[in-house]
């Protein structure tokens, strides 16, 4: 069974939580350009470490830790598309390690993340289509040929590049899985309407559609006011916080894991199919919601 047939069942599912600000919970080094993907020839043993807590704490989707691993990132770092594409297949080894260096009755899925090509928070960075289109190709087949369950197009803040991102990852033939980053219930980062995003992409080819990396809130209302309209399988995966473009993060103290919990279960009733987190979140959160 694949990925996509599992999707069709009736069971729900935990995503994992974030890697990059958990490396940093960890004392890693997470400094720009490379961010998370550092450690992938840093500190391996730490970026499996977390998969494994990720997966004893209850998540069923493990993620790559290919956020930052296209070569646009590396050659920022003054290294090679070479370097990338090595990366992009170490972190899904380090992915396939955990897994199976844990005893687990079910399947564990191993999702490969594709990102943004510039700054999240910053849509006035994004590439033309063109460029955008060849750039996440390149990476799309690198995580196809390393061996991922599906294709996880997360936190993107524009619909252009979502659109590039979407048509590269369909080309492998893998499952795709959609993920927007939204400024409030009905509006991605740069202003665009979800809701429009989604009835021009549901028939590209993906098979589940998310948001991720931003405040619970914006997503239980966004879920309060969409999720009878979205016919795709939908998944959530919230900050702890907040990121203000000005003032930087901040963490929301009321986020804990027991709160969690409870907002995780009022969106599975709304049929949330997978529910996860994202920045600031740790094993301790899946946790809750498992």
């Amino acid at each position: 069974m694949n990925f996509s047939e599992y999707l069709s069942t009736s069971k729900r599912m935990v995503l994992d939580g974030p890697m990059g600000t958990e490396l940093h919970r960890r004392g890693i080094d997470t400094s720009l350009p490379l961010w998370s993907a550092a450690a992938i020839r840093e500190n391996p043993a730490v970026i499996q470490a977390i998969h494994i807590d990720y997966i004893d704490a209850g998540a069923d989707i493990i993620t790559s830790n290919t956020f930052r691993t296209n070569t646009r990132t590396f050659r920022k770092a003054g290294l090679t598309e070479n370097d990338a594409k090595l990366a992009t297949f170490r972190a899904v080894e380090l992915g396939r390690n955990a897994v199976n260096n844990v005893s687990h009755k079910d399947r564990i899925w191993i999702a490969g993340s594709i990102s943004p090509l510039e700054d999240c928070y910053r849509p006035d960075l994004s590439p033309d289509y063109s460029t955008a289109l060849l750039e996440h190709r390149e990476k799309a087949r690198w995580l196809a040929d390393a061996g991922v369950d599906f294709i996880l197009i997360e936190t993107m803040n524009n619909f252009q590049e979502a659109k590039a991102a979407v048509e590269a990852a369909v080309e492998t033939g893998l499952p795709v899985a959609l993920s927007f980053i939204l400024i409030d219930k009905d509006h991605i980062l740069n202003g665009g309407k979800i809701i429009e995003a989604y009835d021009q992409l549901k028939d590209a080819g993906i098979q589940l559609f998310s948001i991720n990396c931003c405040h619970h809130q914006i997503i239980s209302d966004f879920i309060s006011k969409y999720s009878r309209k979205i016919r795709l399988p939908l998944m959530v995966y919230p900050n702890a916080g907040h990121n203000d473009r000005v003032t930087g993060w901040k963490t929301d103290p009321d986020f804990t894991p027991q709160s969690y919990s409870k907002i995780a279960a009022r969106w599975f009733e709304h049929g949330v199919k997978i529910i996860g987190g994202c920045c600031g979140t740790s094993p301790k959160y899946i946790q809750q919601i498992k």
